[in-house]
């Protein structure tokens, strides 16, 4: 005899439960292991963005582009926020413009901005530090992220940060 769960239950509950359990306490478990299933397979655990990110580098980077230029804004709560163009040659930041003003940045706002490579490079960053929430779009064609969002620590204020292009990745020179 099974006593286990229904050792001090009433009749009323041996009768629905029955020597082992009954129909009621099997539906229980079903339920349980379904909600289980469900959750594992949302995908929002750790290693499906970063799967997706992995892929969406491997598109960008098949294109082979190290001379380009984009429209971007960085969201954070910071001393300077503006619409700027960067752009990019070799790989690296050869200038950021102001797109309102015209005015080019000098070299500590510079070092606020990121290449494409280093956009994503933040946002594995993100992953890596187990950032409390990591949002990123990405072009459907091209790969590169449009918009991320990061929000390291949940419980501090204004430690969120992330960038918004709003251009396309234009390719120099060609």
């Amino acid at each position: 005899m099974w006593l286990g769960a229904t050792e001090g239950l009433g009749a009323s509950w041996r009768c629905l439960l029955g020597s082992r359990g009954g129909p009621y306490l099997e539906s229980v478990r079903y339920i349980r292991l379904t909600a289980v299933l469900l959750l594992a397979a949302c995908g929002d655990g750790p290693t499906a963005p970063a799967n997706r990110l992995g892929e969406q580098r491997a598109l960008w980077a098949a294109q082979v582009l190290t001379d380009y230029t984009f429209d971007v804004i960085k969201v954070c709560f910071c001393y300077f926020v503006a619409d700027v163009r960067v752009t990019v040659v070799g790989g690296v930041i050869t200038g950021v413009t102001d797109i309102a003003t015209g005015d080019a940045l000098g070299p500590d706002l510079m070092k606020e901005f990121r290449t494409i490579n280093g956009l994503f490079d933040l946002v594995q960053d993100a992953y890596n530090r187990n950032a409390h929430e990591v949002q990123v779009e990405f072009d459907p064609s091209r790969g590169y992220p449009t918009q991320i969002s990061i929000d390291y620590v949940r419980m501090i204020a204004d430690d969120e940060m992330g960038f918004t292009l709003l251009s396309e990745v234009k390719a120099l020179g060609g």
